[in-house]
């Protein structure tokens, strides 16, 4: 779901998409910020913890593995939190010079990332 296409200097960058419903924006985003902003190479962005809020219900759903004191914060702020086993399953290709990378999601199982 989602499939989402970024482009660099008119070339495709990076390739990302992710079923799961009210949540699909939220994880294709998070892989966006992740590689762009933090810099971070696609197996890192795809194993990387997820967060997710919306209007209703009125929670902030996190993975395990959210930083303590992070989640401390956000609970003095007022954020309910949610502990999720897992959110998402994004297939991503990115490309990194001449090359391009892929990671299949290990939050499910059957995912498979394979090239020539």
């Amino acid at each position: 779901m989602s499939p989402t296409i970024v482009m660099k200097s008119g070339k495709p960058f990076l390739v990302t998409g992710s079923p799961g419903g009210s949540r699909i924006i939220t994880t294709t985003l998070q892989m966006i910020i992740n590689v762009i902003d933090h810099q971070m190479n696609i197996s890192e962005a795809t194993n990387a913890v997820r967060i997710h809020h919306q209007w209703f219900p009125d929670e902030l759903r996190i993975e395990e593995g959210l930083n303590q004191d992070t989640i401390r914060i956000l609970k003095t702020k007022g954020h309910r939190i949610i502990t999720k086993n897992a959110m998402g399953s994004t297939q991503s290709i990115m490309r990194s010079g001449k090359e391009l990378h892929g990671a299949s999601d290990p939050r499910t199982s059957g995912g498979l990332t394979a090239g020539d």
